[in-house]
């Protein structure tokens, strides 16, 4: 009669402690850290100088060897753009 009790309270608790490890397990995942897609992409160096002065002040985005966005203001971000592929800025 022992093991028939014991057997009976398992049935009772196992749908608890499923739910309970269920709890667990989904709360630990929200509470990690999202992924880094969140973080800005970051800007590789200028490879181009495009007025001879020994500084680097152009990219090469699209890898035609012509520059194709340029840094104007030395600040090492490209504030201007050639959309239309006409190797001039826009």
């Amino acid at each position: 009669m022992h093991s028939k009790t014991n057997a009976n309270r398992r049935r009772l608790l196992t749908p608890f402690l499923v739910t309970v490890g269920l709890g667990l397990s989904i709360s630990a995942h929200a509470a990690e850290p999202d992924a880094p897609d969140e973080m800005e992409s970051e800007i590789p160096a200028p490879t181009i100088d495009t007025d001879g002065d020994g500084v680097m002040d152009a990219w090469d985005r699209n890898a035609d060897e012509q520059p194709d966005a340029w840094d104007s203001d030395g600040d090492g971000q490209p504030d201007k753009l050639d959309e239309n592929g006409d190797g001039q800025p826009d």
